[in-house]
């Protein structure tokens, strides 16, 4: 098996973090702006959130910037012109990060399924085997 950065949605991030130490892994994962927020978002009080803060730490952090805002509005507009448009914008967003920073996508989200026709990443479903 080859290295690879991967991007961990959080369909696939809140699995991993149930069945397997996350450290274990070969291959480099990662997380985004997007990712972090949604995550935190799940917290259930204040020590938990600063409890998730600190495990995201754990993560290389890949930066979004007007550069990734672009990618995902020019992505955007491709899927309208097929009808597709109408994808959650975090995955979006995770998804043309991805393609900036030349990174797969971890997931278990089909909306990625959809995403890689217009950018350019591969979209790893995470497996029951991890």
């Amino acid at each position: 098996m080859r290295w690879r950065r991967l991007l961990v949605d959080k369909s696939a991030l809140v699995r991993l973090a149930d069945r397997e130490p996350l450290t274990d892994r070969d291959d480099e994962l990662c997380v985004c702006a997007v990712t972090r927020l949604e995550v935190l978002y799940s917290a259930r009080s204040p020590g938990d959130y600063s409890e998730i803060e600190v495990a995201l730490d754990a993560f290389r952090h890949l930066r979004m910037d007007i550069e990734t805002f672009a990618v995902a509005a020019a992505a955007h507009r491709e899927l309208a012109e097929a009808g597709k448009h109408r994808l959650p914008l975090p995955d979006l967003l995770i998804a043309a990060c991805a393609q900036q920073h030349s990174a797969d996508v971890l997931h278990v989200d089909r909306h990625y399924d959809t995403l890689v026709d217009v950018l350019a990443f591969r979209a790893i479903r995470l497996t029951a085997a991890g």
